[in-house]
């Protein structure tokens, strides 16, 4: 998956004492045909989060997490871990994440970026402005199969439910992806044109079986990107839950990169 960056020497900006079992590791490695960009991946467990693991992590213990659950707490105290330690690969020390009024990660001058957690797991993007893409990534807890049964005209419509049956892959997991994948483009697309999406703002129209790319249809047109623009997206399973992520060419960019390949 990539190399560990795992704890070396105790009081490092990001480590915590060794006999914590909250969170002891993250993952670097270029993303799948974008070698420009970066991907992040950290697992830990939410049992075991405790206030002090902030001060451990020399980070500050925001006001708004006064009000905040557990779960909430755990998830923002690793993703500021795993964006903070990535970043000092693109030469940027001690950088503290915060969301503008939108809610989307305001990232540093110089570098594009999105960000996706689940209760489990962090998974980060990252590439130079330089690079002229525009990242965008998610990962989800497949949906249990009562669940996609109850989302499922929410999500997609009938031609795509028809090509999620032949994908290969229960309905429940498929129809996580779609999800997904139709997440990771908004991310990606947001950041330029702060644009909100629903989900029939996006189709899919093609899949390979089991998911590992997806094309995806705008059905609603954007600025410079028309109806009908296609987009490439990529879905990696894992047995209780999904990544995906869409790397799309910045619109001003000039670089000429493919949005569907």
């Amino acid at each position: 998956m990539g190399a560990d960056c795992n704890r070396s020497q105790p009081g490092e900006p990001d480590t915590a004492p060794a006999t914590d079992l909250f969170f002891n590791t993250i993952r670097h490695s270029p993303l799948a045909g974008h070698p420009d960009v970066l991907l992040v991946q950290a697992r830990y467990d939410a049992d075991f989060y405790r206030d002090s693991l902030f001060a451990d992590y020399r980070l500050p213990f925001p006001e708004h997490l006064n009000r905040a659950v557990t779960k909430r707490r755990a998830e923002y105290l690793v993703s500021r871990v795993c964006v903070r330690a990535a970043l000092r690969q693109f030469g940027v020390a001690d950088f503290l994440l915060v969301n503008d009024a939108d809610r989307a990660p305001v990232w540093p001058e110089g570098i594009a970026g999105s960000l996706s957690h689940t209760r489990a797991c962090i998974t980060l993007l990252l590439t130079s402005t330089a690079a002229g893409k525009l990242p965008g990534v998610d990962c989800e807890e497949i949906m249990r199969p009562e669940a996609a049964e109850e989302m499922r005209d929410m999500i997609i419509n009938e031609r795509e439910y028809s090509l999620l049956q032949r994908s290969g892959v229960p309905f429940a997991t498929s129809l996580t992806a779609a999800f997904s994948l139709k997440e990771s483009l908004y991310k990606a697309l947001f950041p330029f044109f702060r644009q909100f999406m629903h989900f029939n703002d996006a189709e899919i129209i093609d899949c390979r079986a089991g998911l590992t790319h997806v094309t995806l249809r705008l059905n609603r047109g954007l600025s410079c990107l028309p109806v009908g623009t296609l987009f490439t997206g990529c879905v990696v399973l894992d047995k209780e839950w999904l990544t995906s992520w869409v790397i799309l060419p910045h619109p001003s960019s000039g670089t000429g990169v493919p949005l569907h390949q």
